[in-house]
């Protein structure tokens, strides 16, 4: 199998639109061609071919009749050289080669033909001694789910998931054509939903005439689009639902424009230089109130913030908690604060850090957190002490009890404290602790229980790190008392983390 790439997925099928005339499906794949190759750089593309093998595949009292698919297939049937021909032809014309094989001995000849992808109809989901000989292959699979329930479609993801076959799920329905009250595009959302791991696509049977399908389903997260391809001649006339070469075209267009606009959906992106600067103007800057020497902390007390803004300077956006701003040249009262004056230490990064660094330690303890506690980080002599000084702590519940998490980094300590009001007890369940009880020493290790009464003042470090259970009264946020008056004063010692 040749590999795909994550471009979306035109599959163009042809069926029995090459009428069983070699030279009218290569006429079909050069006119295919032209309308396709301006757009490589956006889409995969790819011919589908549907191969029977008629000598079994029609019951021996039926071959010649007339009914109608017995009549279709015999009249547009294809000698080997015939399928070699018209195959290599499309080959030669850049397009991946997908064939829907409707019975066993279909299969292996779409081996033969080292074909890219194999494509399921709707018609042989339940077709279990097909899906079988298809499964195999180890090859990678399409399927269409037209008039399937969701069990059916359960267990073919099933199926193919389970011997680690590489599967994306069609949204079809199968009414040909099938009229636009009854596309149903929303279930492509349905699947996404119950199916995330599936790329997705949609087989479209809609009237020509309705060029905006694709991008809907493209928007609900549609990355492989099948689409019905005919040439009408003075020949050979086209159905209802196939699209010549110049609808396909409008179509495609349509499905760029949904692709291009729609852009990335993975992160969040600015790619417009201009669009930061246009809001920049709108940004209030940043003043001093008063003469400023350099080497100076600025604080909020010594800003106010007002516009215009002028290029290079410093606006409220980048005044936080965890900027630091730091003057390299006397600023002159109602002087603006910019690139020219000011240096920017930004600590958000440190955070950032802190709590991967805590959710790695976490994860390596074993220890299970329930989803959803927020995460309070400590570091009572600012974040860039944070590895040497420093807890984080993970509120479980805190109501008449009250349960959190105490998580220690290797060669953390926590300074001396008491509580007024809290009693509590630590139970360590990872790691071991240095633990100081109003001046007395001692090691607190894995498994190991100790109460602390309201008064006692306590200290503990780590080496190797700990996570540590604390059981305890009430907690209130104003009943930690430290012995260093100076971390009192540090009104911004704490971050709360609500997504880690």
């Amino acid at each position: 199998m040749k590999d795909v790439s994550k471009k979306p997925l035109i599959v163009l099928e042809m069926a029995n639109n090459h009428m069983g005339d070699v030279s009218h499906g290569k006429a079909l794949i050069s006119a295919l061609a032209e309308v396709v190759n301006p757009l490589r750089s956006v889409f995969d593309f790819a011919i589908k071919y549907q191969f029977r093998e008629l000598d079994t595949f029609i019951h021996p009292e039926f071959k010649g009749s007339d009914l109608k698919f017995v009549k279709r297939f015999e009249e547009t049937t294809l000698t080997k050289s015939q399928w070699n021909d018209l195959i290599g032809f499309g080959r030669d014309k850049n397009f991946l080669l997908i064939v829907t094989p409707f019975d066993e001995p279909s299969v292996d000849r779409a081996l033969s033909y080292d074909i890219d992808i194999m494509k399921i109809a709707s018609c042989s989901l339940a077709d279990w001694p097909l899906l079988e000989s298809i499964a195999e292959a180890q090859q990678e699979v399409i399927f269409s789910t037209a008039g399937a329930n969701i069990g059916s479609i359960d267990n073919m993801v099933s199926f193919f998931s389970n011997r680690n076959i590489e599967t994306s799920l069609m949204h079809c329905v199968g009414l040909y054509p099938t009229p636009f009250e009854n596309l149903n595009i929303g279930q492509i959302a349905f699947y996404s939903k119950r199916y995330p791991e599936i790329r997705l696509g949609y087989s479209t049977h809609e009237n020509p005439s309705l060029t905006e399908t694709g991008a809907l389903a493209f928007a609900l997260g549609a990355r492989v689009f099948e689409k019905h391809v005919a040439l009408p001649t003075d020949a050979y006339d086209k159905n209802d639902y196939s699209v010549t070469p110049n609808e396909l075209k409008s179509w495609l267009e349509a499905l760029e424009r949904a692709v291009v606009s729609i852009g990335q959906s993975e992160d969040k992106v600015i790619n417009q230089s201009n669009e930061v600067l246009s809001l920049r103007d709108l940004q209030r800057a940043m003043f001093v109130k008063k003469d400023m020497a350099a080497g100076m902390t600025l604080s909020k007390d010594d800003l106010y913030f007002a516009i215009p803004y002028n290029k290079g300077g410093y606006v409220a956006n980048d005044f936080s908690k965890y900027s630091k701003f730091i003057t390299s040249k006397p600023i002159k009262a109602d002087q603006a604060v910019g690139e020219d004056n000011c240096i920017i230490e930004n600590l958000r990064k440190d955070i950032l850090e802190a709590v991967n660094d805590i959710s790695d330690f976490v994860r390596k303890s074993g220890v299970v957190i329930p989803e959803g506690s927020a995460l309070e980080v400590s570091h009572h002599y600012g974040i860039e002490n944070f590895r040497k000084t420093g807890l984080a702590m993970a509120t479980v519940v805190n109501e008449e009890y009250c349960k959190k998490v105490l998580v220690m980094l290797p060669g953390q300590s926590h300074p001396e404290q008491y509580h007024k009001k809290k009693k509590e007890t630590f139970h360590v369940v990872y790691g071991t602790a240095d633990l100081q009880l109003d001046g007395v020493d001692s090691v607190i290790k894995t498994g190991d229980v100790v109460t602390i009464t309201p008064g006692v003042r306590h200290a503990f470090s780590t080496h190797e790190g700990c996570v540590i259970e604390e059981i305890s009264s009430t907690h209130y946020a104003d009943d930690s008392y430290y012995s260093d008056p100076t971390i009192a004063k540090n009104k911004n010692r704490k971050t709360f983390v609500n997504f880690w």
